[in-house]
């Protein structure tokens, strides 16, 4: 992918959200999230003896995404539906990416990721689904909202760098053995997965939007 269509940052300093230009924007006319879901890809191959073999092209679920707007107001001072186009247009459509902040999941505490060997710097941040389900999973996290709070050994440290998507370089690496750990709020690193944004006019000023839809990357 192209640099200049990725978010400008990887760690949003935490505050409100709602002026940030990486951040998909939460309007006064959205309802609750209309479709939530994860998505795999799985190529199987059947044998003349019905015998099969499956492979999955993901190592990661890819979260499915839409949602609606009752109203989207268009008034001079309430801009929502210039700033939902601005917006979209600024990412080329499908083309661009951006961080999702979903509000009933964004937050991970003591999550471990990894486990020092006194040589590797560089681990992948993750957060657990399903937590309290016997079939919990780990996924990693690509984008982040205020800094990580990251543990070695149990201690916090603050020496370490992040890196794109949701990596972090520790100066000097974990001792062996040490357990690596963080906890912080998190997004989901989106892309819308169509061309066309066609809000609905309903009255002057006013808009509605059936349904936005966009997914994570892996």
């Amino acid at each position: 992918m192209s640099g200049l269509y990725l978010p400008t940052v990887w760690v949003v300093p935490s505050g409100t959200l709602t002026t940030d230009p990486n951040v998909f924007p939460f309007l006064r006319g959205q309802k609750f999230l209309a479709l939530k879901g994860p998505s795999w890809d799985t190529i199987v191959k059947q044998a003349a003896s019905r015998r099969q073999v499956r492979c999955s092209l993901q190592a990661a679920p890819v979260w499915k995404f839409k949602v609606r707007y009752g109203v989207i107001e268009d008034q001079p001072l309430a801009v929502d539906l210039q700033w939902l186009w601005a917006f979209f247009n600024t990412r080329n459509g499908q083309q661009g990416e951006f961080f999702y902040n979903d509000p009933a999941d964004n937050t991970v505490s003591d999550v471990q990721v990894g486990v020092g060997d006194g040589v590797t710097t560089t681990y992948q941040l993750q957060r657990i689904g399903g937590v309290g389900t016997p079939s919990a999973f780990m996924e990693p996290v690509r984008g982040l909202n205020g800094a990580p709070i990251v543990s070695v050994a149990g201690a916090p440290t603050t020496a370490f760098t992040v890196n794109p998507y949701g990596t972090i370089t520790f100066n000097t690496a974990p001792a062996e053995g040490a357990a690596i750990s963080w906890s912080g709020q998190f997004f989901f690193l989106c892309h819308f997965t169509d061309d066309d944004l066609t809000p609905q006019q309903l009255y002057q000023s006013l808009w509605s939007l059936d349904g936005l839809e966009f997914e994570s990357l892996v």
